[in-house]
């Protein structure tokens, strides 16, 4: 039964990837007006002088784009089946997938353009919210869902913290993500979400890391957030899993 929902699962992953491709590449904009300007100079091979280095580099839509259908199926299936294969409750699995659907687009986008819309943080909240809603009415498992409101809840409140304390480190979406992440982790329980938080920090610092030692960045250049935030909240729950039941 498992070995079969994950099959399904990653059918659907690989079938949905262009249109997550075509969402990528319509909501992978700057935040900044003027960087559009920027944007379509890279496209056309001429940097204006001054650009950032992020145009310099193509970190914009196109280089999302360049990345193909493919490359964001797989991820969604890898996320997919992993999920599977360590979550047991069918509507916690949902909630799950849920998740990992939205976010693995805001992973991209984050990426090109270090932006997270507003329309796919808030479609990850609600989704998760609603499904672990459901799982929680179905088992009443009331404790895991006020634990996991909650946890989402702080998360973003510290995330807000440290964005008010370090605004080039951390931007507003960073902190609408984490609420979204925050929740899923605290479904588990209170150290999941610690590590999956923990996780997230880890994976950024090295990859700032990486940057660094091959002189590919300096220490003021921002790094997205966004994708190791989400790397570290699936690494953590499909660590810890949940229950050996699927259905």
């Amino acid at each position: 039964m498992r070995l079969a929902i994950a099959g399904i699962l990653v059918l659907v992953a690989m079938g949905a990837s262009w249109p997550a491709h075509g969402l990528i590449h319509r909501l992978a904009v700057p935040a900044d007006p003027d960087a559009s300007d920027i944007r379509a100079a890279t496209s056309a091979g001429d940097v204006p002088a001054g650009a950032p280095a992020t145009a310099r580099d193509g970190s914009t839509a196109q280089s999302a784009s360049r990345l193909g259908p493919l490359a964001v199926g797989l991820c969604a299936a890898v996320l997919f089946a992993g999920l599977t294969a360590r979550i047991g409750p069918a509507l916690v699995l949902a909630a799950y997938c849920w998740l990992a659907a939205t976010t693995v687009p805001l992973a991209w986008i984050d990426a090109a353009v270090h932006r997270l819309p507003d329309v796919l943080t808030s479609a990850a909240y609600a989704g998760t919210v609603l499904l672990l809603l459901a799982a929680a009415a179905r088992a009443s498992e009331w404790g895991d869902l006020l634990r996991a409101v909650a946890g989402g809840l702080a998360l973003a409140a510290a995330y807000l913290a440290l964005a008010f304390i370090h605004p080039a480190g951390l931007g507003l979406g960073d902190v609408k993500l984490s609420a979204s992440l925050g929740t899923a982790l605290a479904w588990t329980g209170w150290g999941t979400l610690l590590a999956g938080t923990f996780a997230g920090f880890v994976l950024a610092g090295c990859y700032g890391a990486v940057l660094l030692a091959g002189h590919r960045a300096t220490l003021k250049q921002h790094i997205p957030l966004g994708p190791f935030m989400i790397a570290g909240t699936f690494l953590a729950l499909m660590a810890v899993g949940q229950g050996p039941h699927l259905l």
